[in-house]
């Protein structure tokens, strides 16, 4: 093969079993926080899952997540969640899949290069990839200000077409061979822009029809 390969993961559902976006919050402020977070955001939610996770009403899953981070992380250093960032990295490891993660040490064997694509935030990706040899994270990312996080992201959420737009803008499919691996619609358009995709679910890895 000509170009070089680019094997692009989606991490939530895909690498893992369950979204840790809750599991970090808990992780960092407890269980009593993370009810009160999800508390303050419930009603969004329900018209959100009501519009199966379409905009509807000026209400989008993006600014959602956002207003849900804001109120558990805002004011915290960049020290502060580094270090949350880092001892968060077992509980990933316990909610990994093991035929996805497998199939990611295939690539890095094969001396491919392995992203990490995910809505999640860096913030506790970052740390699990760099263990895992993993070469870049591509993600959601905490706005800073004076070393504190601001409660705002640093750009989109990034999933969906900004996934796609990410990708693209680091790795051309003109340039590289890319091969997705998701598990949900929000993974589509980066389906639609490698050239190889597979849906992950329930461990199984399935071509995805392109």
């Amino acid at each position: 093969m000509d170009k070089p390969v680019v094997a692009l993961f989606d991490f939530d559902g895909t690498l893992t079993r369950s979204d840790t976006l809750p599991l970090f919050i808990r992780h960092s402020i407890g269980w009593v926080g993370l009810t009160f977070s999800i508390l303050s955001v419930l009603p969004a939610m329900v018209v959100l899952a009501c519009a199966r996770w379409r905009s509807v009403w000026g209400i989008d899953a993006g600014t959602t997540k956002e207003r849900l981070l804001r109120r558990c992380f805002v004011a915290r250093t960049i020290d502060e969640m580094a270090r949350q960032g880092e001892t968060f990295s077992h509980t990933i490891d316990a909610v990994v899949v093991p035929a996805v993660f497998e199939r990611m040490q295939w690539h890095l064997a094969q001396g491919h290069t392995v992203v990490i694509v995910t809505a999640s935030v860096d913030v506790w990706v970052g740390p699990w990839a760099r263990k895992q040899g993993v070469h870049e994270v591509i993600a959601t990312r905490f706005s800073i200000c004076n070393g504190v996080y601001t409660g705002h992201f640093d750009g989109l959420n990034c999933n969906g077409e900004e996934k796609a737009r990410r990708i693209a803008s680091r790795y051309p499919n003109s340039q590289y061979h890319l091969i997705a691996y998701g598990n949900s619609s929000g993974d589509y358009p980066m389906f639609h822009y490698a050239h190889e995709a597979f849906l992950c679910n329930d461990g199984a890895i399935t071509p995805f029809p392109k």
